[in-house]
Order: structure tokens, then sequence, then C-alpha cells
């Protein structure tokens, strides 16, 4: 899979929720997801422009999540648990990477495995997130603990030669919503927070 990812920083919620659901996006799951993020033991993933992390995704609401919420929540529980790596960053306007996504059944586990093997954890990522989808897109509004909102827009393609079409479809959605791609952000959650500690 590639993930054709744009990154846009709000000044707060605004009305983009509305404007979401204008452009023909229909709400999904609100959800509390922690990112516990892990450094490589052969080289540095900052370095390598790598990342490898576990994600605990909780809903806020108290409901099942449906699948269309996270594609791997076919179990319709609560709460959810899945592995991902990706890769470097394939081009120089967005954060679209290869990615690799496993549904895990043990988050503390998969945690003790992972450090186990020499995989330092780094700083944890939380953040409340409301969906919204489109036939086409996923759209997210973030609310991240200590550094506020964000709007992403995605779309899963299964090759590296979808990439272009995928992101020409989500500079139109960015313009529709009343911004460019000159608003947007390559920069990762997890790279903010180590900004900050610097």
């Amino acid at each position: 899979m590639v993930e054709v990812d744009v990154k846009l920083p709000l000044t707060g919620k605004c009305d983009i929720a509305n404007k979401l659901v204008e452009s023909g996006f229909k709400q999904g799951n609100r959800v509390r997801e922690t990112d516990i993020y892990f450094n490589g033991i052969d080289r540095d993933f900052r370095k390598s422009d790598e990342a490898l992390r576990i994600r605990k995704t909780e809903s806020i609401d108290g409901g099942a999540m449906t699948s269309d919420s996270d594609e791997l929540a076919k179990n319709l529980s609560n709460e959810v648990h899945v592995l991902t790596y990706k890769g470097k960053k394939l081009d120089n306007i967005s954060m679209s990477r290869e990615e690799t996504e496993i549904k895990i059944d043990d988050f503390d586990g998969m945690k003790t495995v992972l450090e186990s093997l020499g995989f330092r954890p780094v700083f944890p990522v939380i953040k409340e997130r409301q969906y919204y989808y489109s036939e086409e897109m996923t759209a997210c509004l973030d609310f991240v603990k200590d550094l506020g909102w964000f709007l992403e827009l995605e779309i899963i393609v299964e090759c590296e030669d979808k990439r272009e079409c995928a992101l020409d479809m989500i500079k139109k959605q960015i313009e529709e919503l009343g911004f460019s791609m000159d608003d947007t952000i390559r920069t990762s959650y997890l790279s903010m927070f180590e900004a900050k500690e610097k």
C-alpha cells in the first residue's frame, strides 16, 4: 500500500467540520489514538525517515467501531490495536509513504516484544480524531495533546503509479476547503514533539 497523505495545521477547530460535510464527506467515528513510536536497532529512524509504531484506537463515544473507521477493525470492538511500519516519504510536497499495517491483539504484549528485541520507545503521541469519509478519501480532524488542531486528508492506493493521481485529488479538496498546498506541512506529530523537546 501507498498512503498518500497531506497534513494541514489549523488555528482552531474553526468551521472545517462543516466544510467537509458541505464537500460531501460523511462523519464517522470519534476515537482516541495512542501511538507508541520506536527507534531502530541497526539505524536511526529519524535519519532514515522511517516510522515503526503500535497504535491503540479507542472509541470515545463508547460504541463499537465500524470497519470504515479503521480498515482493520473487522471485529466491531470498541478498541483496536495495530502495528505499522512506514517507509521514507516518497515526494517533497506530501506525507506519502509506503505503509504496512498488521492488526495485533495485545498492545502491551507487542510493546514488550519490540523492547525485548532492542527497539527503543520514543515519544507517545495521543490525539482525539474525528473521521470523515468520501468515496475516495478519508479526512481526519485531529486534536493532538500539547500540539493543537490539524486536518489530515488521505487516500490509500495499491501502488506507486497511482500516487500522483491521488495527490491531485487531495490538492483539489484542499482548495475546495479554502486552503492551498502551501498551507500544508510535511512534519509528523512525532517530529513536532521531538522539536519541542530541543
